[in-house]
């Protein structure tokens, strides 16, 4: 083969590269050269050539001649075989038989021959992918796979030449491979044009989950395909837009992002897949599937409820109040049509807390509504519309409408109910699948889980059931392995407030805007933890009614005012700064955790054992209260367990996030050690080459570069006219440098990258199965020592609040007596600057135990009444109480009927609501009962109201014979009813001054004291007057008024005279 002769420092032309083809040429019209042809028909199967185009070496000519000689090929300028040997290329120079013996002998011990990750070292070069295509799906969807761009022109200039030249053929290289399926008749899309390969296992993943907004992973961004862009656009924010077949819209896949747009979706009631490529790029380009599509699957399945966050995360909405899951089973009572038994299980899986309950309702519903309104579950799991009572299809619709501050309940429903023996296989199964783990408790193994799990009540057996296999879909089942956390609901220790005692009350919530502002629990939460504050929430809408635990809790708050020892100073200091443990707990038992996230937990769990150690017991604490030696003599349990998983770890690099380098012992994990010396092994050899292009180039301090993403490059100097390989190959170039790959590194790097690949595998599974031992092994012990600290929280948080705003110790006592003394509203009067006026009140122990209350509108009737409440609730909780002094024999409910409200999504009027919650005081109230009824009879005609509520008071006097405060502006009703039961009812009424002015106008003075007797006036003009009504209007409703005050006093003196 001829070659021109080429200088040895003259500038290389293109004819030393490319061969002229002696074929004949023939000319196309257009050009008359023809495409320049990269292979040959003799050559035999060659390497798929880069994705980028790659440029030759121009800037210095080799010294030897031989090196830029061309082949026998026109392309063997832009092809590498590692097979074939140059003379211009930085080969690793011969070694001296003493460095060579020590080179093989560090390889054999990095690579063992049975090492499955070893590879040879020389192979073809395959194609270079860019960082873009390394990770995702060809950005052309008209190839609609994630080949290489460079395959799809190759096989075109082959067909190009072969069209071109008649009789030659097309390539023969595998490039061509994958162009012979795309020539099967594809599926039209609605463009008219054929799916794409991608578009097909987008319509596969989207025809597998129904229901779901898929997240799908292309490259560096999570798209969104068809209905679910539409959803993407309109709740994220994003653009979306016909791609080809399909609309789409996109996200970034930074981490941050991801979550920020991930709860943007579940807040506004979606269920959301996460698919995921299953395979890397690295080992996808190792495979024989390397040409074929990225393999995608779901990875992860998110509701609102289900969804646990990070511990870094902050929701002000949700912090302190997780969202819970709810499964409800019901069965109908006997043969009414009305009546039922429901049996639910709530679980909240950010917390790990769960509760169930089994209990009896009536045709209103009122039980589930009240357990509704206390758990507020942010999603349901229920049998089919049909196979529910029409009343409890209506309440479920009611509290899956969007609330004041815009949550809504996502209702899913269960395909088939399993009956009860079923149920109770699957819930056997999963906790006898957890004892046969070699790290399991030995609550697992004796089978004491499964007895507990026996004695549940059948419907709640069933619900179990089905929430195991609804969040098993989400990975996060393992919330209901630990039974002796679960909760009954109602128990006999604990009062129950009704849904709408909790809403009167205003205990949550305010009855303005829906938000926690002045509400009761706003006022008590001084906690420093977030599990502390959800606990202080569960105390508050449960007080206690046994009376030896309320007196110790009570005792535990006293003596923590008192603050007589430093050990109680030391434990409020222990709380600060403390992460969510709880939230941390149930991350590391879902596989959630991440090695920051336990870098974070480990040593506050470590700071928690290390407060108290020579403490031995309850008994060597010291304190008065047994509640807090409990809480204290239990942290030190945490020292052996904490210890163990410390000493597995490294704590410093589990900070920094590496999961290869945290571990202590690396024999635990060999996975991770082979993959680990394989990669050492690879980067051994590409020092080796390093060393050699030291050598050739003669440049002693030459070190790898690394540009952007790209690494192990060369860089040189373009003033140095080095004598570059003419094989290598351009990075880039700038003024003064020029920076290149060699071949043989290009290789290894692929390789490496592989390796790497394989080493995060290792590492991520070993972590997994870390945090798995610790979950099996401790998770008991860890989380009975964050219930203990939480109990600590709460009982510092009432003390603060005592001390803060003056408040005074209650005594509890046998009777069924309540005496207040100077009590006060304890929100109205926190949130005043001005002076707040108390009220005295006594029921039982001598004095009447029913109360009619009247007064000027506006005078504090309301208030007062709810005072009574909220101090009682206080009491009970084992909180101070903002009065002088208070007596209570503990109340075992507190019911109300207040305000005047409709619910017509339920079908209920002003006066049936009112009749409907009357009906279930009537119905619950025992005598240790504290009943409060608000005007009730006014939704109705005057008489009628009246009636109703005579009735209604006359029944509680004389049957229920409960302490009850009832507010009327019927007067008439007030005196018959006093004289009728003089030893059971008093009348009492709001003070007030009312004085006539010249104008003739009567102004009023609220006086805001409950003073005894009668207020036979209402003073409702005087009212709107303070309204800013019109004058004149006033004055009409005056006269009107005092004719008929006149008219019904003749009425009633007729009357009289006619007896």
């Amino acid at each position: 083969m001829s070659h021109k002769y080429k200088p040895p420092h003259a500038q290389p032309i293109i004819s030393s590269y490319f061969q002229v083809s002696p074929s004949p040429k023939k000319h196309l019209g257009k050009r008359n050269n023809d495409p320049i042809d990269l292979t040959s028909d003799g050559e035999p199967e060659v390497s798929i050539p880069p994705a980028k185009r790659l440029k030759t070496t121009g800037n210095a000519p080799s010294a030897d001649p031989q090196a830029v000689e061309p082949g026998p090929s026109k392309a063997d300028a832009w092809r590498y075989s590692p097979n074939q040997t140059k003379e211009g290329s930085c080969a690793t120079e011969p070694r001296s038989p003493r460095a060579q013996k020590n080179h093989d002998k560090l390889k054999r011990i990095l690579l063992q021959e049975n090492n499955s990750l070893s590879r040879k070292r020389h192979e073809t070069i395959e194609q270079h992918h860019s960082d873009e295509d390394h990770k995702s799906d060809s950005d052309d969807e008209e190839l609609g796979n994630d080949s290489d761009p460079f395959e799809a022109l190759s096989a075109l200039a082959s067909l190009s030449k072969a069209k071109g030249k008649g009789k030659r053929k097309a390539t023969t290289t595998k490039t061509v491979e994958p162009s012979k399926t795309r020539k099967k008749p594809g599926v039209m899309g609605p463009s008219g044009r054929t799916y794409t390969d991608l578009e097909l296992q987008i319509l596969k993943l989207k025809e597998d989950n129904p229901g779901t907004i898929l997240m799908i992973e292309v490259g560096y961004k999570f798209r969104f395909f068809g209905e679910d862009a539409k959803v993407a656009a309109k709740v994220l924010g994003v653009i979306a837009f016909m791609s080809r077949n399909l609309l789409t819209a996109s996200i970034s896949n930074s981490n941050t992002w991801f979550h920020i747009h991930l709860k943007n979706l579940l807040n506004a009631g979606y269920r959301v897949g996460v698919v995921r490529q299953t395979e890397t790029a690295a080992l996808k380009k190792a495979g024989a599937n390397k040409n074929t599509l990225f393999k995608r699957q779901l990875a992860n399945l998110y509701t609102a409820a289900t969804y646990v966050e990070g511990l870094d995360s902050v929701d002000e909405l949700k912090q302190n109040n997780a969202p819970p899951f709810m499964c409800l089973v019901e069965e109908k009572k006997g043969n009414s049509a009305t009546s039922v038994s429901i049996g639910i299980i709530t679980i909240c899986p950010s917390t790990g807390d769960v509760i169930w309950d089994d209990f009896e309702d009536t045709g209103m519903r009122l039980e589930l509504e009240t357990r509704f309104a206390h758990t507020k579950p942010a999603e349901i799991l229920i049998p089919k519309k049909e196979q529910l009572t029409p009343a409890t299809n209506k309440i479920i619709s009611h509290f899956s409408q969007p609330s004041a501050t815009g949550a809504s309940m996502r209702v899913e429903t269960i395909g088939k109910l399993l009956v009860y023996s079923n149920a109770f296989d699957v819930v056997s199964e999963f906790y006898n699948e957890k004892a046969h783990h070699k790290a399991a408790s030995e609550n697992f193994k004796s089978g004491k889980l499964l007895a507990e799990i026996t004695a549940f009540p059948q419907r709640v057996v069933i619900a179990l059931a089905h929430a195991i296999q609804y969040l098993s879909e989400f990975h996060i089942a393992d919330a209901l392995l630990e039974t002796k956390f679960f909760t009954k609901f109602a128990t006999r220790a604990h009062m129950l407030l009704a849904a709408n005692t909790l809403t009167n009350l205003e205990i949550y919530r305010n009855e303005d805007d829906g938000t926690e502002r002045g509400s009761l629990i706003k006022l008590l939460d001084q906690t420093k933890t977030q599990f502390g504050a959800r606990l202080l929430r569960h105390w508050v809408g449960r007080p206690l009614v046994d009376k030896q635990i309320l007196q110790d809790r009570s005792d535990a708050v006293t003596e923590i005012i008192e603050i007589t020892s430093d050990r109680l100073l030391s434990l409020s200091g222990l709380l600060k700064n403390l992460p969510d443990l709880a939230k941390g707990l149930c991350r590391i038992q879902y596989g959630q955790c991440t090695p920051p996230e336990l870098a974070v937990l480990l040593p506050a769990f470590d700071k928690i054992s290390k407060a108290y150690e020579d403490v031995q017991g309850p008994n060597s604490v010291g304190l008065k209260s047994h509640v807090l030696n409990d809480i204290i003599a239990s942290l030190p349990m945490l020292k052996e367990p904490i210890k163990d998983i410390l000493g597995a770890v490294n704590l410093k690099r589990l900070k920094e996030g590496p999961k290869k380098s945290i571990w202590t012992d690396w024999n635990k994990y060999p996975g991770i050690s082979d993959a680990d010396m394989s990669l050492q092994a690879i980067e051994i050899e590409i020092d080796d080459e390093l060393k050699a292009i030291r050598k050739k180039l003669k440049l002693w301090s030459l070190q790898w570069k690394s540009i952007g993403a790209d690494d192990y490059l060369v860089e040189v100097r373009k003033s140095a006219k080095l004598d570059i390989p003419h094989d290598w190959i351009l990075h880039s170039r700038t003024k003064d440098y020029a920076r290149y790959y060699t071949p043989s590194v290009r290789t290894k790097l692929d390789e490496r990258a592989q390796r790497l690949e394989t080493l995060q595998i290792e590492t991520d599974n070993a972590f997994r199965s870390f945090l798995e031992e610790i979950s099996d092994k401790y998770y008991s012990v860890l989380r009975e020592a964050v219930n203990q600290l939480a109990t600590a929280d709460c009982l510092l948080s009432l003390a603060q609040v005592a001390v803060k705003h003056e408040y005074n110790k209650p005594e509890f006592m046998e009777g069924n007596g309540l005496d207040i003394t100077e009590g006060l509203h304890p929100m109205m009067a926190a949130s005043r600057d001005s002076p707040y006026i108390g009220n005295t009140v006594k029921m039982g122990e001598g004095s009447p135990i029913n109360k009619i209350i009247t007064g000027p509108n506006m005078g504090g009737k309301s208030s007062c009444v709810r005072m009574v409440a909220l101090l009682a609730i206080m009491a009970q909780i084992g909180s101070y109480v903002p009065a002088k002094a208070m007596k209570l024999g503990l109340v075992d409910s507190i019911l109300t009927r207040m305000g005047a409200s409709d619910d017509i999504a339920r079908g209920r009027s002003t006066f049936m609501m009112e009749m409907s919650e009357t009906s279930e005081i009537l119905h619950t109230a025992t005598e240790r009962s504290l009943v409060i009824l608000d005007e009730l009879g006014r939704g109705t005609a005057t008489f009628d109201g009246m009636a109703i509520a005579a009735a209604t008071l006359e029944y509680i006097a004389a049957k229920v014979q409960c302490k009850t405060l009832f507010i009327t502006h019927y007067p008439l009703l007030a005196t018959k009813l006093e004289s009728k039961f003089p030893s059971k009812i008093q009348n009492l009424h709001m003070g007030y001054m009312a004085e006539q002015r010249l104008s003739g106008i009567r102004e009023i003075t609220f006086l805001y004291r409950l003073t005894l007797g009668l207020s036979k006036e209402s003073f409702g003009i005087e009212c709107g007057r303070l309204a800013k009504m019109p004058e004149n209007i006033l004055e009409v409703a005056a006269e009107k008024s005092a004719h008929m005050q006149a008219d019904v006093e003749k009425r009633t003196l007729r009357a009289r005279s006619t007896l």
